[in-house]
């Protein structure tokens, strides 16, 4: 890590459940740290990821300095996280986060102490700033990303008193934060009408890594719509598996490919229902970024309809890349999406309304403006952030 930034140059901590350096994944969350901090730090100034990990120690991911929080080895969160995931195996883990949220405040004052932070942002996924204490000259964000009470429901899950718990922390954290925003407006608007507070909103920046695209992977068809992600219920894809056998009554040459994790059981269940068209379906697996951005770009459109999301980042490369998106009105999509512009929107959770459009865009329907809001270019989003921190935006990207 630097020394003390010099005139201008901020000192930036981001605060993370998870990163692409680390063997837990990248979902939104990460992704969206990964590239506000490479920007940031584009711009030059000192960015700091705090993440936690099953390892420990630093490191440097190019511009970016990475701290790996290892997670706590306490045997009384761990075994009350074992015993409450008997009752509750989504929210169980909220001892976990806890001991984890405690650690991870621990070590960004370590490093505060020794060099300060302008700016601390956390993300509101597994409480990671709950513990973050505030600070004179430095200023602590919490960006809204998820709900724990919408996300269950929409994934099919019951709403329990531990999910319930969990909702309220997090609401505890963004009210002990100096200010707290969200990328959708569903999200501002649930937080604020529901707890009463006062959230921000800000766009996140364009990826800016689209360009780098490698080779496909093997079994795509020649023509094609996609679907990708973190494939499950919340993302549409119980939905888009129901609608497929309906587009196929009216265009049975549709094919698709899809991209991302999927349960063997989920798996082993739409191929039953698919019958003997299931070979239309490739189900190519997790892919890394240039050659998923390889299978996006050469898609007749992305289908996306998720039941319930914070401004997808599906979305949000599938513009980058100029792919017009079949997705849900309703679900954050449409604050993307405008519909006859750059992609078609369907009601959330809609069969027939989604295979009408499958086979409308199957059939060669053109989209005049596909491409992702004029807010979202990374110098304007960028900026937008640091003047809602109340900081200075900074200079151009370098």
């Amino acid at each position: 890590m630097t020394d003390a930034a010099g005139p201008g140059r901020l000192r930036v901590a981001f605060l993370t459940p998870e990163y692409p350096t680390e063997l837990t994944g990248e979902g939104g969350v990460g992704s969206y740290v990964h590239k506000t901090a490479h920007l940031l730090a584009g711009l030059g100034h000192d960015c700091t990821v705090f993440v936690t990990s099953d390892e420990g120690g630093l490191l440097q991911d190019g511009a970016v300095a990475v701290v790996r929080v290892p997670r706590s080895r306490s045997l009384a969160a761990r075994g009350l996280s074992w015993l409450l995931r008997r009752l509750d195996p989504a929210s169980g883990y909220l001892p976990a986060y806890l001991a984890n949220a405690r650690l991870m405040a621990r070590a960004v004052e370590a490093e505060h102490a020794r060099s300060p932070f302008d700016l601390v942002q956390s993300a509101n996924l597994r409480l990671v700033g709950l513990f973050v204490a505030r600070r004179a000259g430095r200023r602590h964000l919490v960006r809204i990303s998820t709900s724990r009470l919408l996300y269950e429901a929409a994934a099919g899950r019951p709403v329990t008193a531990l999910a319930r718990l969990t909702e309220r922390l997090d609401v505890l954290a963004q009210r002990r934060a100096d200010a707290t925003y969200a990328p959708s407006r569903l999200l501002q608007r649930y937080f604020a009408e529901t707890y009463g507070l006062d959230v921000g909103l800000v766009r996140p920046p364009l990826p800016v890594d689209v360009a780098g695209r490698g080779d496909p992977p093997p079994g795509l068809p020649g023509r094609y719509l996609v679907h990708f992600g973190t494939l499950g219920r919340r993302k549409g894809t119980e939905v888009l598996a129901a609608a497929l056998p309906r587009a196929w009554e009216r265009a049975p040459d549709l094919r698709m490919a899809w991209a991302g994790p999927l349960a063997d059981a989920a798996r082993d269940r739409y191929r039953a229902a698919w019958g003997e068209r299931a070979g239309q379906v490739a189900l190519l697996g997790p892919l890394d970024k240039p050659r998923l951005y390889a299978v996006v770009a050469a898609a007749e459109a992305s289908v996306l309809p998720s039941l319930m999301d914070n401004l997808p980042n599906t979305v949000i490369e599938s513009l980058a890349l100029g792919v017009p998106v079949v997705g849900t009105a309703g679900a954050s999509v449409d604050e993307l999406v405008t519909h006859g512009q750059s992609g078609l929107l369907v009601p959330p959770g809609d069969p027939e309304a989604l295979a009408d459009a499958l086979v409308e865009v199957w059939r060669g329907r053109t989209f005049p403006r596909v491409a992702p809001p004029a807010e979202m270019e990374p110098e304007r989003a960028v900026a937008a952030l640091l003047g809602f921190a109340g900081l200075a935006p900074g200079t151009r990207l370098v």
